[in-house]
């Protein structure tokens, strides 16, 4: 014996999905940059000259080629000196003389020295006699440089960047709807009520 049941069949929904989801734009303006430089064109370079001192007077000396205050002094310098040597020698030639009791040979000793020449000597010598008779100073030149400082007047005007960040969508559709249906089965079913 058949039992008569219902039979029941249903479908489930299905929902589809759709995004949009676009890339953001970014745009980043140029800086407006503003340099300024003053240049005056002025460069101030003061120079000191060199300056050499050379100095040969006792180099011309030594080579008798002296000033006439020089000379002068130099000679009444000697002349002093001679006389004085000059009064001693006579001082003793006449104290020979007056000592009679040592002999009478004092007036041809005397005779016979004062009537020798000194004997001249030779010799070679460089003129000037000495390097260091020649003196020599010298100061370098001096060169100093002026440059004005003047600072760079930097101005800088910051730009935003754009951003344009669309929105992301997503949309939601019935892609299977669902359903249900009822069926009998195995029974006569009256349709008439």
């Amino acid at each position: 014996m058949r039992v008569p049941h219902i039979a029941i069949q249903s479908t489930d929904a299905h929902i589809g999905m759709k995004s949009n989801r676009p890339h953001p734009q970014i745009k980043q303006h140029n800086a407006d940059l503003q340099i300024r430089q003053t240049h005056t064109g002025i460069i101030e370079i003061s120079t000191k000259a060199s300056e050499l001192h050379i100095d040969q007077t006792q180099a011309f000396a030594e080579s008798n080629l002296k000033t006439p205050l020089r000379l002068a002094n130099e000679y009444h310098q000697s002349a002093n000196g001679q006389v004085a040597e000059h009064i001693a020698k006579k001082r003793q030639q006449g104290d020979q003389m007056m000592k009679i009791e040592n002999g009478y040979g004092a007036f041809a000793r005397l005779a016979k020295v004062n009537s020798e020449k000194p004997q001249g000597q030779l010799q070679i010598v460089n003129m000037p006699r000495s390097v260091s008779s020649t003196k020599i100073h010298f100061e370098p030149a001096q060169v100093s440089f002026r440059v004005p400082n003047h600072q760079t007047d930097i101005k800088v005007n910051r730009r935003e960047p754009d951003i344009h960040m669309p929105k992301w969508q997503t949309e939601t559709y019935i892609k299977q709807k669902n359903s249900i249906s009822f069926q009998a089965v195995g029974a006569a079913i009256d349709s008439s009520l």
